[in-house]
C-alpha cells in the first residue's frame, strides 16, 4: 500500500502520475509516494564543484540546503579574494601604471559577480533556515552533515493505537528522567 510521505497514510490512486492524501488534503505525485510509511527522502551531495557558482539561479535553486551552504562558503572565499586583488591593483594604478588600472577594473567586476551570487544563495539559504550563517566554516558543514545522517536514523511514521505495559522496572527509569 503506498503512504504519504508527509503524514504516513494511506493514499487512494487516482490516476497513474497522482495519488490523494485525505488527511493532507493533497494530490501527492507517485514518484515521491512511500510505502510503509517511510519518510521523505532527503536529496544532497556531500561537496559542490566551484563551477556550480555559475549555475543559473533555476539551477541554483533545486540544490539541497546543504549544497547551498557549501556554495556559500566557496562563494564568500571568492569574493574575498576579488576584494583583496582589487584594493592590490588599485594601489598598483596609483603608481601610474595603466595596465592595473583596466585588470582593477575586470576584479571589480569579478567581484560584483560573486556579490550577486551571494545575494541569491544567501536569499536561498534565508528561505529555508529563517536566517544566514554569518560565518560557515568547515566544522559547521561537518555538523550538518552529520545530523543529516543522524535524521536517517528516524523511523517510519507509525501510530501506537495500544498502550504500552510497562513493568516496574521501566517505572522507575521513566520517573528518573
Amino acid at each position: 500500500m503506498k503512504t504519504c510521505p508527509y503524514c504516513g497514510s494511506n493514499l487512494e490512486k487516482l490516476d497513474t502520475q497522482f495519488y490523494y492524501c485525505e488527511f493532507c488534503s493533497m494530490e501527492v505525485d507517485s514518484r515521491i509516494t512511500k510505502e510503509n510509511r517511510e519518510r521523505l527522502d532527503v536529496r544532497f551531495q556531500d561537496f559542490v564543484l566551484e563551477v556550480f557558482i555559475d549555475k543559473t539561479t533555476p539551477e541554483i535553486m533545486i540544490l539541497s540546503t546543504f549544497e547551498l551552504l557549501y556554495l556559500m562558503k566557496l562563494i564568500r572565499k571568492e569574493r574575498y579574494d576579488c576584494y583583496h586583488l582589487m584594493n592590490v591593483f588599485h594601489q598598483a594604478g596609483k603608481e601610474g601604471i595603466t595596465e592595473y588600472k583596466e585588470v582593477e577594473k575586470e576584479t571589480g567586476r569579478d567581484y560584483m559577480y560573486y556579490t550577486k551570487k551571494a545575494f541569491i544563495v544567501e536569499n536561498l539559504i534565508r528561505t529555508r533556515l529563517g536566517y544566514v550563517p554569518e560565518r560557515i566554516t568547515e566544522s559547521y558543514l561537518v555538523q550538518y552533515l552529520q545530523n543529516i545522517k543522524n535524521d536517517k536514523k528516524t523511523g517510519p511514521m507509525m501510530i501506537r493505537t495500544q498502550r504500552k505495559e510497562l513493568n516496574k522496572n521501566d517505572l522507575i527509569e521513566h520517573k528518573s528522567k
